[in-house]
């Protein structure tokens, strides 16, 4: 039998398990069988239509239980121990081999002895053994907490209470099944990882479901008197509204819009995360092959047929989050290394070397440090400062203004929605109202007709028409009152108010002056380093040949030239340049902006007060 892996990709494995023929069966219906495997993915239903269904992986009566166990169970602890969660349920009618797939024979405590073990006791070796397998890898620092209800430490503790819940459930002979199971069985396990990475602590959880469902079955069939009919009706009722869940969820995911029903069983809360929520799924569809129960048969298949349709969305449970002074301490670091590319970013100046001479031009805005036979200039490193010190302030407050012009936009924006709102209820009310209005024509044609037929007076049909257009007249009245465009012109007014109130309010606080000032104090910048340029760049020729010349001296006849002198400190002055002067065409656009938008709110103002007169 091939290996099916339950991958990211594939969030909910399908699996048909055929139970073996027993004696009772071939006694009561033969030898005779309802359903026929076409390959390990399709079966056919042999009745009458006969049906044939495709599904992730069809097991025959051949298949081990170690065999199932490798093709569903491994993928599902591995993807549990990856931080999903996951869930496996039995399904099937009375007798099909449930218990026998989930549970099996757990009496020795261990499966190691025994190879009709399920697939619950199975999982939990399985898991245990990768647990251990994690905690001797001391490399990784990976450890697993396993705090439950009830504490285990290793997969005989969990068959020990498997067996302790297998007692407490209640099981009862019926004519379909000796050993009939009376309930359903959940089994829960959480999983928790957690490990350390670069002081950060990662915790990673999940929920492990493993469910035996109490088998469907008819009365007719399973003879079910007293307390036996009652335990079958309550078990019938939980598996309906789980058909019923699924339904509504492959209704669901062909784009209709409908309830599910989790809250209506246990059952179907219980596993709500497993269908249709956040874990991968695996549902093993057990089924008999006997003739007398092809119905019940047939039910089951088109049950894991409908199951296909469902939409899980599983992803990793996993939270990252570390101790404050971890953290403080990375903060502390970070502060430090962006200081350390501020200053690299500005110049550098005091790693510059000690034995660099200082040259001092004429009319310069400040001292420079000549590097030597480099040719590159460097700002002292006060000049420089202070230089920065004012950007920031400029840039500071511009950022500030945009902050605060950002709520009162968002202020703006809640009025505009509550005046929105208030449209559509109106709007709402008219469609009342013109419902209204349809009912009463709807009643007048009536009357018309019962007039004509001679069952109502023609003076019973006036009054009532009287009343019916009085009616009218009162709706009509209340929407003029509600008039659309009226209120829209007054949502607007609200609008221009609450922007002549910020624009008036701006310039009220000094923003207008404010930003006069940081304009000039940009541009008097601007022409003082455009100056600065224009005025130096014949010394900076002249002192890039005199370098040049020294390195000639130095190599003989090899002539050793800087090519790019200035490159250094020249592209760094160009770019704080085209810098202020964007910030300068920025701050003018921005003035001319708020001009504009005052006027106009003036003037929509004024516009509105003559409208509304």
């Amino acid at each position: 039998m091939g290996r099916m892996m339950l991958t990211e990709s594939l969030d909910l494995l399908r699996l048909i398990r055929i139970r073996a023929l027993s004696s009772v069966r071939i006694h009561r219906s033969g030898t005779i069988t309802m359903c026929r495997q076409e390959s390990s993915q399709t079966i056919t239903w042999t009745g009458h239509p006969e049906s044939r269904f495709t599904f992730d992986l069809v097991a025959d009566e051949s298949v081990s239980q170690e065999s199932l166990f490798k093709v569903a169970g491994l993928p599902m602890v591995d993807n549990c121990m990856g931080g999903y969660n996951s869930c496996m349920f039995a399904y099937g009618q009375t007798g099909s081999g449930k218990t026998h797939t989930m549970l099996g024979d757990i009496e020795e405590g261990t499966r190691r002895h025994n190879v009709n073990c399920g697939m619950t006791p199975r999982v939990f070796e399985y898991l245990f053994s990768r647990i251990q397998k994690i905690r001797e890898d001391m490399k990784k620092g990976v450890y697993v907490e396993n705090l439950k209800e009830i504490e285990v430490t290793s997969a005989r503790d969990v068959i020990q209470q498997l067996i302790q819940g297998a007692a407490n459930r209640k099981v009862a002979a019926t004519n379909m099944n000796h050993a009939s199971s009376r309930s359903h069985s959940v089994f829960t396990c959480i999983i928790e990882s957690k490990w350390e990475s670069q002081g950060v602590t990662h915790h990673r959880f999940a929920r492990l479901n493993l469910v035996d469902l109490a088998g469907s079955e008819r009365q007719k069939s399973s003879g079910a008197e007293g307390e036996r009919l009652k335990e079958a009706t309550n078990i019938n009722k939980s598996l309906s509204t789980l058909g019923l869940v699924i339904m509504n969820l492959v209704s669901i995911s062909n784009g209709k819009s409908l309830h599910v029903p989790y809250r209506d069983s246990k059952l179907t809360f219980l596993l709500q995360d497993s269908l249709g929520g956040n874990s991968k799924t695996i549902i093993i569809a057990n089924i008999s092959p006997s003739l007398g129960c092809s119905l019940e048969t047939l039910s089951t298949l088109k049950f894991a047929q409908r199951a296909k349709f469902i939409k899980n969305n599983a992803i990793v449970n996993e939270d990252a989050s570390g101790d404050v002074i971890t953290m403080r301490m990375q903060i502390q670091q970070l502060k430090k290394e962006v200081s350390r590319l501020r200053s690299l970013v500005n110049g550098g100046a005091e790693n510059l070397d000690k034995n660099a001479s200082v040259i001092s031009f004429p009319g310069s805005p400040g001292s420079f440090k000549w590097e030597g036979l480099h040719g590159s200039f460097s700002p002292l490193v006060s000049e420089k400062r202070m230089s920065q010190k004012k950007d920031f302030e400029v840039a500071l407050v511009g950022a500030f203004r945009r902050e605060k012009d950002k709520d009162i936009a968002l202020k703006a924006l809640a009025a505009e929605n509550q005046a929105a709102m208030q449209l559509a209820k109106q709007r709402q009310d008219e469609i009342q109202g013109l419902k209204m209005r349809l009912r009463f024509r709807e009643a007048g044609i009536k009357r018309l007709e019962a007039v004509a037929s001679g069952k109502i007076s023609a003076e019973t049909h006036l009054l009532k028409e009287k009343e019916e257009h009085l009616r009218e007249i009162e709706v009509l009245r209340t929407q003029v009152d509600r008039n659309q465009e009226v209120m829209r012109f007054a949502m607007e007014n609200l609008q221009l108010k609450e922007e002549i109130r910020r624009l008036k309010s701006y310039y009220e606080e000094g923003g207008r002056e404010m930003m006069s000032e940081q304009i000039m104090v940009l541009q008097n910048k601007l022409l003082e380093a455009l100056d600065w340029k224009l005025m130096h760049e014949p010394d900076t020729l002249v002192v890039q040949k005199a370098d040049t010349d020294v390195k000639e001296e130095v190599h003989g006849d090899t002539v050793v030239s800087n090519q790019e002198p200035r490159a250094p400190w020249c592209s760094s002055i160009n770019e704080e340049n085209e810098f202020l002067r964007m910030q300068a065409i920025q701050n003018k656009a921005e003035i001319d902006t708020l001009h504009k938008q005052l006027g106009f709110c003036l003037e929509r103002e004024r516009n509105i007060g003559k409208a509304c007169q």
